[in-house]
């Protein structure tokens, strides 16, 4: 396999608690049974818990182990905070500031390190990281395409087609989109949804994620997550994933 992606992919949500963390996690492992030496990161995580008197970002722990890598978690997430709130407002509690530089520092390093890199972001598009720097910023900053995960309930085109609309006219290149649900029934909005997005955006819609609970241990929730997700492209009938990532 052949990656067609020099770098690798940006992953934001239209909102927070969307399933990026798991569709990210998934992603991952999936790459890496298929022998890619992936990197992951996700630069700025708020609400992490303290152990041994370090904060310690449970998704960027998850990411790494998704990935199956021993890079550190301080250039995984170099920015993680206590408090469960907006990057910026958690960064001025807490009195440790953002600087991109140090994101792009240790994104250098991963990249480095590994063939393909998969990032995460955090809550969505416009969430504030600075006084004056938001989410799209740093994907601008880092120079990667991106995929969009989006629930795919009820509500999910208003917030979809936002965020395409405002990211694209900002120059954001995204690459498609992916519906997760996030309710355990499925909803006549679910069934609906994938259809009206894929005719009002023009942009690849690759599957629906279905629904995820968590439970287990954590590398058993990876395996589960990277099997469901490697059924969820047998039933759409085609590898939604490879197109995207190689040729």
């Amino acid at each position: 396999m052949v990656l067609s992606s020099p770098k690798g992919i940006f992953i934001i949500g239209t909102d927070t608690g969307v399933g990026k963390t798991v569709i990210a996690g998934a992603i991952a492992r999936f790459l890496v049974s298929q022998g890619v030496d992936v990197g992951v990161m996700k630069p700025i995580e708020t609400g992490c818990r303290r152990r041994g008197g370090k904060l310690i970002p449970a998704d960027g722990s998850y990411l790494r182990a998704a990935a199956r890598v021993e890079d550190p978690l301080g250039l995984i997430t170099p920015y993680p905070y206590q408090y469960p709130l907006a990057p910026w407002v958690a960064s001025i509690r807490e009195k440790r500031r953002i600087h991109f530089k140090k994101i792009r520092s240790a994104y250098e390093q991963l990249r480095r390190a590994h063939s393909f890199l998969i990032v995460e972001g955090v809550g969505g598009l416009l969430v504030p990281l600075t006084a004056k720097s938001d989410l799209l910023d740093l994907i601008l900053f880092l120079e990667l395409p991106v995929l969009l995960v989006a629930r795919s309930g009820l509500g999910t085109i208003n917030h979809t087609l936002l965020t395409i609309q405002y990211g694209s006219q900002q120059g954001l290149p995204f690459q498609g989109i992916l519906l997760n649900r996030t309710t355990p029934q499925e909803t006549l909005a679910d069934k609906t949804n994938p259809e009206t997005l894929r005719r009002r955006t023009g942009l690849p819609l690759l599957g629906c994620f279905p629904y995820f609970e968590k439970k287990g241990s954590r590398e058993e929730n990876i395996e589960r997550s990277k099997s469901l997700f490697m059924k969820r492209q047998r039933r759409e009938g085609r590898d939604f994933i490879a197109g995207l990532f190689w040729e």
